[in-house]
């Protein structure tokens, strides 16, 4: 079986496993901390691994990593949680990659394999300082689908970013002819997507506003057959007892959609 591509394969080397539980937001700030939270898991028995963040273009000094602690059951594949708390002091576009070492030092030793694992690299925008305390931006609105049936569901959603200098909450109002409320708490820097689920209960076109954004979608009343039965006509009004009558009616659909209608003929 192929291993996920994420795993970086050094010849001779453990494999370590690292997923990033906790990101960095794609947008931070400089002068402010975040914490990078992950997973560690070792296929296999052998050395303990060390994790730092590799931050490209520059390599971030010895110590940023910070502790890391593991569960340990050998000889069951080790596993752990590392956090790692990163500080940006110029702003500019980067790339963020946990490295897995068998040392505690980011640096080659004899007769040891440099790297044994890669996360996912993560691409974050630092700009400067935000302003002082939580400052919430609302955008990307998206109602899907634009038309449905009556009492079919539509979601409504839009991304919430906190581009202010400290954590907060904010409520998401939806308004127009549906109105709902949604409260989110935020770091700095961080984006989370807010949707709402609403059922239209008639056929017309409702319109939509989000904390300023604005948009509509259209219900419709779903086709249905309507088969009428008429022009009843009975060819002989009187006859011989065993002689043949025929009986005939019209069906017509006069609906929006294909149906079935069973019709009886009763003599009495």
């Amino acid at each position: 079986m192929q291993r996920p591509t994420r795993l970086f394969e050094m010849p001779g080397a453990d494999i370590v496993e690292i997923e990033i539980t906790k990101p960095l937001p794609e947008t931070c700030f400089v002068g402010l901390t975040y914490r990078l939270e992950g997973t560690v898991k070792l296929a296999g028995i052998g050395v303990l691994p060390w994790v730092y963040a590799e931050v490209n273009p520059l390599l971030l000094p010895l110590g940023v990593a910070g502790e890391v602690s593991y569960e340990r059951g050998l000889p069951k594949p080790i596993s752990g949680e590392f956090s790692i708390d990163l500080r940006f002091t110029d702003i500019g576009d980067y790339e963020v990659t946990v490295v897995a070492t068998p040392a505690p030092l980011p640096l080659p030793i004899v007769g040891v394999e440099p790297v044994v694992g890669k996360s996912d690299t993560m691409k974050i925008k630092v700009a400067e300082a935000p302003p002082p305390g939580a400052e919430f931006e609302v955008s990307g609105l998206v109602i899907y689908p634009a038309e449905v049936a009556i009492g079919e569901t539509v979601i409504i959603a839009c991304i919430v970013t906190n581009i202010g200098g400290e954590a907060g909450s904010y409520t998401v109002h939806l308004g127009g002819d549906l109105v709902a409320e949604q409260s989110v708490t935020l770091e700095p820097g961080e984006s989370k997507t807010i949707s709402f689920e609403v059922t239209p209960d008639r056929a017309k076109t409702y319109s939509v506003s989000v904390n300023g954004l604005s948009g509509s979608f259209r219900a419709v009343e779903v086709p249905v057959a309507d088969i009428k039965v008429e022009n009843l006509f009975i060819d002989k009004a009187e006859v011989y007892v065993g002689e043949k009558v025929t009986i005939s009616v019209v069906a017509t659909n006069y609906g929006m959609a294909a149906g079935t209608k069973r019709i009886v003929c009763t003599v009495s």
